[in-house]
């Protein structure tokens, strides 16, 4: 169609790290044009902005001081008004270990650190349909 516009969906993700440049890293690695990002650097903060304004996916990094993301993320799956938002949960330490614990409290999917923008991208991607 002549002169017919698309306009691309964004998708609210939010980014819990507490290492400021792992944030960084994911704000590069997911481009503005499709995703609205937000940024919590605790899972306490995470979940008073998850209440706040539901996001349509949680990016969690599992080792964090105070309300560890393995915490995080069970108490949002164990919550009915939070239970359907997709979590993939980020680890420093690729261990089997840290893959069974985020599947066991909810997560959707588990990135090993260091990643790379195509590994989160296609992470996205392959867990949640979106393109």
């Amino acid at each position: 169609m002549a002169g017919a516009e698309y306009k691309v969906e964004t998708k609210k993700v939010l980014l819990v790290d507490d290492e400021s440049f792992n944030l960084a890293l994911l704000r590069l690695a997911l481009p503005a044009s499709h995703y609205q990002l937000s940024y919590a650097a605790q899972g306490q903060t995470a979940l008073t902005m998850i209440h706040e304004d539901k996001p349509d996916l949680i990016l969690l990094d599992i080792l964090m001081p105070g309300l560890t993301g393995i915490d995080l993320c069970t108490l949002l799956k164990h919550n009915p008004l939070t239970a359907d938002i997709p979590v993939i949960m980020l680890s420093g330490l690729d261990s089997p270990a840290d893959a069974r614990a985020a599947s066991a409290a909810g997560a959707l999917g588990f990135i090993p650190k260091p990643f790379s923008a195509e590994k989160i991208l296609w992470q996205i991607e392959q867990l949640t349909g979106w393109c």
